[in-house]
């Protein structure tokens, strides 16, 4: 089966009335900070807070009385499962998704949740598939890829349908790439709806397989990605042949970047952007000149983030601007000394979130002591005049916790 625009357009036909036609428009606050128009897709708001429902029910709509009987079953540590889930439920399909035993508690409660049955198996997706490939034959039942699929990359499709007819002005859309089907799909209807737009994979740094093919190198796939959701080190068969024929470029993005996105859609934007929902801002901000003056759709194609893994990155962030710093501060060990530091803080309107104070460090004289406190300041500069006045005092001090 060769896949086609007019396959998008009838996966939405068939799709349309069970999913959220989500919300898009112009960012204001983004294309202030990052020189270009940028329109934003916010498909966090979508059923299971990601795209994959779409290319889920696409699939799932199209089989036959028998199949559904049999029921499907999947591999995924993410929004595929869920998406599969969700759809199977609401059709009264059975369903199975096969897990790797890293899957955070979080998801594998989540996807029960949805009544699918989760079965733990494997350290990796590759184990998990092959184990999935084992029940297929034993239990004759339907297999749901992520991306190399026909249905599924036509169903994801839909994101740019929707995406662009709203938006047609504009001339170039970043989309997330792992495996490949939800690029494959947006690049067919996108080229049909505007042939000179530019449709460009963005791809985490640590798992560029598309970019090792588009550029004839020869990276190694690997490593823990904020963008998790992306982490995929090949691209099907199915959507690559798509691809080949309608993409501009591929991009690798760093961890950094990744994460300095998803502190900024919170913190700017006011929505909430898993890491690979964020790597279209991503590449914009390790892009700028490239995308300057342009209009640039990017896809938040998901908001599913672990709690503690947001809470950490904004954090992180307060710490890059210089708005949350820990010093180590050597001093004497006589009575004055914190009182001194606290007087200093108070007066300069610095909170302070913790204190240590430690008399045994082998690394001080026995007549001294360290003070490790964690200071809340305005910014960079707040912090920096905190340091000069703290040395001013007489004491020394070491920033422990730096850009």
């Amino acid at each position: 089966m060769s896949v086609s625009y007019e396959d998008v357009i009838n996966a939405y036909a068939l799709i349309k009335k069970h999913i959220i036609n989500t919300e898009s428009h112009y960012s204001n606050i983004l294309s202030e900070i990052t020189g270009c128009k940028v329109f934003v897709k916010y498909e966090n708001k979508q059923h299971t807070g990601s795209f994959k429902v779409r290319g889920a029910l696409n699939k799932l709509l199209s089989l036959n009385d028998e199949d559904k009987k049999n029921g499907i079953i999947a591999m995924s540590a993410g929004n595929h499962s869920q998406g599969v889930a969700y759809s199977a439920k609401m059709l009264g399909i059975k369903s199975t998704i096969v897990m790797p035993d890293n899957t955070p508690f979080d998801k594998i409660r989540k996807t029960s949740d949805l009544e699918a049955e989760v079965i733990i198996h494997g350290e990796t997706l590759n184990d998990a598939e092959k184990y999935v490939d084992s029940l297929v034959k034993k239990s004759n039942l339907t297999k749901i890829h992520p991306f190399n699929d026909e249905l599924i990359l036509a169903g994801q499709g839909t994101i740019a349908l929707e995406f662009i007819k709203e938006h047609p002005d504009i001339d170039t859309l970043l989309v997330p790439v792992g495996g490949g089907g939800l690029i494959a799909g947006c690049s067919l209807i996108a080229k049909y709806l505007n042939k000179d737009i530019d449709v460009i994979g963005i791809e985490t740094e640590l798992f560029p397989a598309l970019y090792n093919i588009y550029n004839n190198t020869d990276y190694v796939c690997g490593g823990s990605t904020l963008a998790e959701g992306i982490a995929v080190s090949h691209i099907g068969d199915i959507p690559l042949n798509i691809i080949k024929n309608n993409i501009a470029e591929v991009l690798k993005i760093s961890e950094s970047s990744i994460e300095e996105a998803v502190s900024m859609f919170l913190l700017k934007d006011k929505v909430v952007s898993e890491g690979a929902g964020a790597s279209g801002l991503a590449a914009i901000l390790e892009n700028k000149e490239k995308f300057k003056d342009r209009n640039v759709g990017i896809l938040l194609c998901g908001g599913n983030i672990d709690p503690r893994v947001l809470s950490s990155i904004l954090m992180r962030d307060l710490v890059r601007k210089g708005q949350i710093i820990t010093l180590s501060i050597a001093m004497a060990d006589k009575p004055g000394q914190l009182g001194a530091i606290s007087k200093l803080c108070a007066e300069e309107k610095v909170n302070i979130l913790g204190v240590e104070h430690s008399r045994f460090a082998l690394d001080l004289s026995v007549s001294s002591a360290r003070l490790d406190i964690t200071l809340e300041t305005r910014n960079n500069n707040h912090a920096k005049n905190i340091i000069k006045k703290i040395e001013l005092l007489g004491f020394s001090v070491i920033v422990t916790n730096t850009k």
